[in-house]
Formats: structure tokens, C-alpha cells, sequence
């Protein structure tokens, strides 16, 4: 029997949480699919239990966050084998990254149990002389063997991309802007576990009943660390088999993104444009804030996500002054004026790293470039919508220059009938910075890495 046949017959039974993280990881990887998404599909369809669910996501991003130092080790052991560590199939490759995460990274799991549950992976998934290497490999990491790491004296980028598993033009880029300490300390934070952050549905249910309806599900929660709109939610929660969930009284967002819509500030009455809005998060927290009688148009320009959408606010979450509209927001299908415009503009994403630990390996320096082009056609296709005295928000999960400052610069050169207001009236005291722009980091707030402005057409 190949492996490929192999694969199929462990999805008609119960997996354990690792070789579901071996699926997962191996699924992402070969269909070039992102791992968050795949993470959420399996969880779902598994009756795994919820402390076996949590693991199943602490050793796919675990593994995906530290491939470049899991690999660096590895392959120091592969000794004289003709196509080294990356001629192996992708499924052994994955149960040594597996395991030598467990071992070098996370030190809860006995190294036996490493050891010997990925060699029966390999078993399962390979041939006994594959599944004779991994055993070798492992035994080598158990017994203490590590391969030397460039010197940080002499190298630090070289260092540091893979102490930290960055891709080396990144870490170059934030060495030169931050600096070695705070480059360091920033791409550190890009590899601890995020924390499980909801936002209540404020429409259907009050922020007092949230946290006892959490902890009625099994899961603690406290108040957002830093004074943001959301919970912290704790106990290994997965959203997809919650029914709080399910039922629409809650969604994800994370801290930083949470506070993006306060920046907005629409008010009961108010017409609000999501320029750019899937997933919808923001979008279903302003057509809370603009309740009742307002009306929130939420456009996407994929008709498959734009469904999703209108699935998610207006079927799932239940907000009556939504409207999803399918649309490019470089040509915005729409008549305003609106009252406030928020570009949630698409970007490279690299203040997402913790979240979207695959990203790191699939995106290439080219990309700031590119997408600071698109963002800047889209705050001037939206100009227009926005009526004199309205407010537009400019936001991005990204800090680096050409999307933030040089943009918002560009724009206001161009634009002469838009002034920058300060942000920080709007923000919790933790998110207030020394400028009127909000910015917030990975490695200060524990969030993703959000830059938001506040514009306003005179």
C-alpha cells in the first residue's frame, strides 16, 4: 500500500491529536492551504477531546513557527544521504518536525513519548526505513545532540533567523529599523501561542453574561489585558464546537483588531462603508455601535467570500443593519455619502505572524511593496464615498513604513480636503502612543501588529 493510500484510511476512524497535527501539517504544506483554516475544518468534524483539541493546535503552529530551527537540527543528523532531509516525503519530513518540536521547544511532553508516538506515525505514513530514520533523528535530539547555531557575534541576522525561524530578509528589515534588542524581543513574541480573544455580539447579549456562559461551556475568561472590547478566553476553546459560538452570541477578534472600530466610532443612526470587509469582524461591531437605525455596508469583491459574509453577520450572528455587498473597493458599486468609511486594507500581514504561523514561508520581501500599492489606490477610490465632515479609518495588520506612514502621507498629499486626527481620544490608555496614529505590537501589547488612522474630510 503507497502512503497516499495510507492516508486516506486514518480519516475514517478517530486520530489521535497527533496524527491529526501530522494531517494538518502535511495537507497545508502539499496543497499550499493555510493551516489556520485547515486547523478549524478538522477540529470541527474531530471528537477529540477539548484538552487533545488544544494540542492538536499548539504542535501545528508550534512546528510551523519553529520550522526553520526544527530543520536546522534535523538535518545536521541526516549524516550522508544523498538528497539530505529535503528528499525525504513530505509525510516524514513532518513527523520529524513534529517530534523534534516536542523535544527542543515544547518541554511539557516527555521526549519518550516524542519519540516513540513519531515513529509510529512514521510506521503509519512511510515505510519501516523511514520510519528506522525518524527513530534515529529523534534519539539523537533525546540524548541531547544539537547542531551548532551561525554565531551571534558575527552574523546576527543569520543568528537570528534561525533562532527565531524568520525568513532572513525579514529579520534584515527589522534589524535595521529596531535594532538588535528590540528586532530580537519582536521576533521572539512572533513565536508565543496567541491567546483565544471573543468579542460578545453586543446586539443579542450583554458583556456581564459572557463571561458566566464561557465558564458554563468549561472556559474561564477575563477582560481583554489591555482594555480592548474583548474576553481572553481560556481552556483550550475551540470556537467551532462552542454554542455560544455557534449561536452567534460571539466572535473572534483579536485585541488590537478589536480596537479598530472604536476608532470609527459610528454613532446609533449612523451609515458606516467596510471597504474591505471579510471576515467581518469589524463590520459587526460598528453595526453594533450604529443600532438602531443605522445601516452598515459591508463590501467584499469575491463572490465566495462576500457570501461567506452575509452567512456570518447576517445568518450567524443576527445583526439587523448589515448589508453584504459583492464588489471591488477599487471601484466601489456604491452611492454616498457615508458617514464613515473604514479601509481595512488588504496587506502583507507580517504584524499576523504568531496567528498565521505558515505566512512567514510563503511571503517574499516584494510583497510590502505591492500591497502598499493597492492600499493607496483604495483610500482614493473611497474618498468619494465619504461625506464632507465624515471619518474615514485607514487600517492595516502590518507596521512596516510603506504601509502605514508612507501611505497615510501619500494620501493627505493628494488629498488636500483630508486632515489626520489624533486617535488616542478613542483608545484604551494601553494602546496610546506618542503620535495620533494607534500602533500596536506583538512584543509591547501581546496582539497582532495593527496600525490604524483616523482621517477626517474638512
Amino acid at each position: 500500500m503507497t502512503p497516499s493510500a495510507r492516508r486516506s484510511v486514518p480519516r475514517r476512524r478517530q486520530v489521535s491529536a497527533r496524527e491529526l497535527a501530522l494531517q494538518v501539517l502535511h495537507d497545508a504544506e502539499s496543497r499550499g492551504a493555510y493551516a489556520d483554516r485547515l486547523l478549524e475544518t478538522r477540529l470541527r468534524g474531530s471528537t477529540l477531546p477539548a484538552r487533545d483539541a488544544a494540542l492538536v493546535t499548539t504542535l501545528v503552529m508550534g512546528a510551523l513557527r519553529h520550522r526553520a530551527l526544527l530543520d536546522h537540527h534535523i538535518e545536521s543528523f541526516m549524516g550522508a544521504r544523498r538528497d539530505g532531509f529535503a528528499g525525504l516525503p513530505l509525510w516524514i519530513r513532518t513527523a520529524l518536525r513534529l517530534g523534534a518540536y516536542q523535544m527542543l521547544v515544547l518541554s511539557r511532553i516527555p521526549v519518550s513519548a516524542a519519540v516513540t508516538e513519531s515513529v509510529e506515525l512514521a510506521k503509519r505514513y512511510g515505510h519501516p526505513g523511514t520510519a528506522g530514520l525518524v527513530n534515529a533523528v529523534l534519539r539523537r535530539l533525546a540524548a541531547g545532540e544539537r547542531a551548532a547555531l551561525p554565531d551571534r557575534d558575527r552574523d546576527p541576522a543569520a543568528y537570528l533567523a534561525i533562532a527565531t525561524s524568520h525568513p532572513r530578509w525579514l529579520v534584515d528589515r527589522w534589524l535595521s529599523r529596531y535594532g538588535a534588542a528590540e528586532a530580537e524581543r519582536l521576533l521572539a513574541a512572533d513565536n508565543e501561542e496567541p491567546a483565544v480573544t471573543v468579542r460578545p455580539n453586543r446586539v443579542r447579549l450583554k458583556s456581564a453574561s459572557l463571561e458566566a456562559a464561557l465558564r458554563a461551556e468549561g472556559h474561564g475568561a477575563a477582560p481583554g489585558p489591555n482594555g480592548g472590547p474583548v474576553y481572553r478566553v481560556e481552556g483550550g476553546y475551540v470556537p467551532s464546537r462552542s454554542p455560544l459560538f455557534r449561536r452567534g452570541l460571539l466572535w473572534l477578534q483579536d485585541e488590537a483588531e478589536s480596537v479598530v472600530s472604536l476608532l470609527v466610532n459610528p454613532r446609533a443612526g449612523s451609515r458606516v462603508l467596510d471597504l474591505c470587509a471579510a471576515p467581518g469582524g469589524k463590520a459587526a461591531a460598528m453595526a453594533a455601535q450604529a443600532s438602531p437605525g443605522g445601516l452598515v455596508v459591508a463590501l467584499e469583491r469575491h463572490t465566495s467570500r462576500a457570501r461567506a459574509l452575509n452567512e456570518n453577520l447576517r445568518d450567524r450572528l443576527r445583526l439587523p443593519c448589515v448589508a453584504v455587498v459583492c464588489g471591488d473597493g477599487l471601484r466601489p458599486p456604491l452611492r454616498g455619502p457615508f458617514d464613515a468609511v473604514l479601509v481595512d486594507a488588504p496587506c502583507s500581514g507580517l504584524g499576523t505572524l504568531r496567528r498565521r504561523a505558515d505566512a512567514r514561508w510563503r511571503k517574499a520581501e516584494a510583497i510590502v511593496a505591492e500591497m502598499a500599492a493597492l492600499q493607496r489606490a483604495l483610500l482614493a477610490a473611497s474618498a468619494d464615498c465619504l461625506r464632507s465632515g465624515g471619518i474615514m479609518v485607514y487600517s492595516v495588520c502590518s507596521f512596516e513604513p510603506e504601509e502605514t506612514d508612507a501611505t497615510v502621507k501619500e494620501f493627505l498629499d493628494t488629498h488636500t480636503d483630508f486632515l489626520q486626527e489624533d486617535a488616542r481620544p478613542y483608545l484604551p490608555p494601553a494602546f496610546r502612543g506618542a503620535d495620533e496614529a494607534m500602533r500596536a505590537f506583538p512584543h509591547t501589547h501581546g496582539t497582532d501588529g495593527v496600525f490604524a488612522v483616523r482621517l477626517r474630510r474638512v
